[in-house]
């Protein structure tokens, strides 16, 4: 589990200034037996995107710094995720991962405002593999924010619950774009009972990232993680999207993605399983240009069964099999189009982590 201390963790703030460091690294080995003739995986997936060959999916050097009321977080990276979720970014953008900083608003509560680019409060998945249950990402995490930059107005009354707002620069942008500089903003409550469950709710309202500024989009992220067991836990989302076109003939569009998955870790043991299904509809391909088959609507039907084992300190060694098919021909099989597609992943990381407390 990664410990790095950060500003995602959402936890009571130490009294303590801390210091912490972490370098991480990703590399995989892919085998698509379509044989795409790019040599890619699908263009809707921003992860592993290589097909039949082997890349660096992430390498990461992170710092963090916090005192009682002042907290701070940079970080710099490289591989194919940034290449391919970034791309839109201006370059120099493309290599940070995060830089933010946090001010607490409150002696006696957490209360903090924090500003900068910042992890995305939207969703259960993290843009580093080793966080996440499954090896790779699903597409509806690869298909929503995994950064956001802008304010983020925290307020944390005990352990239960978590609170923010949020005011930000667009949909999982950096800067501005520049036809249009209207913020957008978010919402986020999370509530925790106990260690067995918790729900979180996420929102985003605000401008589509076209080159037109007329289209707004809206967008909600429910999901759930619930211990069964000791040794098994089930964590279930649903996200909807909206689209609202003021001058369209078709004044709305919308999108759906049901996600389920279930990991199993046995007592004591290095090895841990995973299973997970998908579902993801967006009929009006709001989100993707499908090769060449343009009036084809996106639905997929999205499965994958992981193993992962613990090889040592900071070692971990995943393999996926992973089944995506579709009513229809999205595809690529050689130059041709095809309703599915099976890949098979070994993917393996190095997590080094330091922290100091004083």
């Amino acid at each position: 589990m990664i410990l790095f201390l950060s500003i995602e963790n959402r936890l009571i703030a130490q009294h303590k200034d801390s210091f912490a460091v972490q370098l991480f690294t990703e590399v995989y080995a892919s085998s698509v037996p379509n044989q795409p003739f790019n040599k890619l995986r699908p263009a809707f997936q921003y992860n592993y995107t290589k097909a039949n060959n082997a890349g660096v999916n992430m390498s990461l050097a992170r710092v963090h710094f916090s005192t009682q009321r002042f907290r701070t977080n940079f970080g710099l990276m490289a591989g194919d995720y940034a290449t391919a979720n970034l791309a839109a970014e201006e370059p120099w953008a493309r290599a940070v991962f995060e830089a933010n900083v946090g001010i607490k608003l409150s002696n006696k509560k957490e209360l903090w405002l924090d500003a900068g680019l910042m992890p995305s409060h939207i969703g259960f998945e993290s843009a580093i593999g080793r966080d996440n249950w499954a090896a790779t990402r699903s597409i509806v995490a690869d298909n929503s924010p995994y950064y956001e930059t802008g304010l983020r107005f925290s307020f944390q009354p005990n352990a239960k619950w978590y609170m923010a707002a949020l005011a930000l620069t667009g949909w999982q942008r950096i800067t501005f774009a520049q036809e249009k500089k209207h913020p957008s903003f978010g919402t986020q409550i999370t509530f925790k009972p106990s260690s067995k469950f918790s729900i979180n709710h996420s929102s985003f309202a605000g401008k589509a990232p076209y080159s037109f500024a007329s289209v707004n989009r809206y967008y909600s992220n429910l999901h759930t993680t619930i211990q069964l067991h000791k040794n098994l836990a089930m964590f279930i989302c649903w996200d909807i999207g909206i689209e609202y076109k003021p001058n369209a003939f078709r004044k709305n569009a919308t999108w759906n993605a049901w996600n389920a998955q279930v990991q199993y870790k046995p007592s004591g043991s290095k090895w841990q399983f995973n299973a997970r299904y998908e579902r993801f509809i967006d009929r009006n391909t709001i989100l993707f240009e499908l090769p060449e088959q343009i009036y084809h609507q996106f639905n997929v039907h999205h499965t994958s069964i992981n193993i992962d084992r613990l090889l040592g300190k900071g070692f971990l060694l995943r393999a996926e099999a992973n089944y995506q098919s579709s009513p229809y021909p999205i595809f690529r099989k050689d130059t041709r189009l095809t309703y599915r597609q099976f890949s098979a992943f070994l993917i393996t990381s190095y997590n080094f982590q330091y922290s100091k407390k004083r």
